[in-house]
């Protein structure tokens, strides 16, 4: 009797420490306003672009300025383009039509999708705005809802409120999901900025770049592009670090790479 009484101890001390177990994936993360391949030298190279992200690897990368066969860009499909050469699953946002195409943004995938959203947000001050919104397959028991943004970049009082009403119409979707949340992209406003106070009020969390922050490389440098994440009660999000690459001429954005730990 107390060997069978000792065995179902032992089993039932096995199954809590089964049950309690987490489990953890990495994820790399890329965002990257890439204005449509035109570097800093006027030398339109979308090459360079795909080169830079390819050489990364990331599992979800969030771009930012693209055309979609405009004639600016020699009406090249450039989602397609950068997702066959980085052998990830690319995804357009648009926009609005521009010289015989479309211009906005796009996300490049390597993980399984689940679903997509193009979520439209407010219109800016000259250009509507949209975003991408995907819930991707990390593992068969994880997955997140991966977003990218590129809101107003007006840089006036009215250009803060239409990036403020942006972020609050993505939040009023986001928050009808119950899933852990990672937000890149070219937020074209600062870590102080009324917008990303909202964010950091709902829940998200900043990622710091530390001393070497300014991903504007044009006029007035300024830190703008950011990667901020949220978790829920199944998956932790665990910020490990954050950079910017030292890309000076490909574009007049600098290329941010983020690591980040997913536990549940």
């Amino acid at each position: 009797m107390k060997k069978i009484i000792l065995v179902a101890f032992c089993l039932s001390i096995c199954i809590f420490y089964a049950c309690d177990q987490k489990q953890s994936s990495q994820l790399k993360i890329i965002s990257y306003n890439i204005k449509h391949g035109e570097g800093m030298d006027q030398i339109l190279d979308l090459s360079r672009s795909a080169e830079i992200i390819k050489a990364q690897a990331p599992n979800l990368c969030g771009l930012q300025e693209i055309d979609d066969f405009c004639l600016r860009s020699d009406s090249v499909g450039q989602t397609d383009y950068l997702a066959q050469k980085t052998n990830m699953a690319g995804t357009f946002g648009k926009f609005m039509n521009l010289e015989g195409g479309e211009y906005g943004m796009a996300t490049l995938v390597a993980n399984p999708l689940v679903s997509t959203k193009l979520l439209q947000l407010p219109d800016g001050i000259y250009e509507p705005r949209s975003s991408i919104i995907h819930e991707v397959e990390v593992t068969k028991a994880c997955t997140i809802i991966f977003v990218n943004v590129h809101f107003d970049w007006i840089e006036s009082n009215e250009g803060e409120s239409s990036r403020l009403n942006q972020a609050k119409a993505l939040i009023q979707y986001l928050d009808t999901i119950d899933k852990a949340i990672i937000i890149c992209g070219d937020f074209n406003c600062t870590p102080t900025s009324p917008t990303m106070q909202y964010f950091n009020e709902r829940g998200f969390e900043l990622m710091n770049k530390g001393e070497d922050n300014l991903s504007f490389q044009g006029p007035g440098k300024a830190e703008l592009d950011h990667v901020i994440y949220r978790s829920n009660s199944k998956v932790k999000i665990k910020g490990k670090n954050i950079m910017l690459l030292h890309e000076p001429v490909v574009s007049d954005h600098r290329p941010l790479v983020a690591n980040v730990e997913l536990i549940y």
